[in-house]
């Protein structure tokens, strides 16, 4: 062999060994939960979508042993809740709650834009028609560059944006 692309298949077996020798060292009546998983079951609002059981079994305790976990879902049900109910007035409570944190940064960017945060939480009018076209473009511009020019590309653009 040459050793040119032997690195990444021994480094992807390595870690897979890794994982499995992990899971092997814990005793049976020891449960792993790993992050993504409790991060996924407090950051999930949408009822029709799955949870997982073991974490569900285990979260008070989780929230428990660990506040950040609970100060994170705490966070993200009034940013939620500010965003979902179409009051404006509650993402100044979220930016008054929060400011001091963490999330200094992040509120200090929704601070800088409040008069569009507040429009896009308070009214129904959406901009996803442009962004979507918007989309469709950059994606047949990935897909002729280099080939097609730009005769090229303002025949595919056409045929894809306009109506029919």
């Amino acid at each position: 062999m040459d050793g040119y692309g032997a690195a990444p298949f021994t480094d992807a077996r390595k870690k897979i060994h890794s994982m499995k020798m992990l899971e092997d060292c814990y005793p049976d009546d020891v449960t792993v939960i790993k992050r993504d998983g409790i991060l996924k079951y407090i950051l999930t609002k949408n009822p029709k979508s799955k949870r997982n059981k073991t974490v569900e079994e285990h979260i008070n305790l989780i929230k428990e042993h660990y506040p950040a976990v609970r100060w994170t879902e705490d966070v993200f049900q009034t940013f939620h809740s500010a965003l979902m109910e179409k009051e404006p007035s509650k993402i100044d409570d979220f930016l008054e709650k929060y400011t001091d944190s963490s999330l200094k940064g992040f509120c200090g960017c929704i601070k800088k834009d409040i008069a569009p945060v507040k429009n896009a939480i308070s009214l129904e009018v959406s901009s996803g028609f442009v962004e979507g076209n918007n989309n469709k473009f950059k994606l047949i511009k990935r897909i002729v560059y280099g080939r097609a020019k730009l005769v090229n590309l303002s025949k595919n653009v056409f045929l894809l944006l306009c109506p029919r």
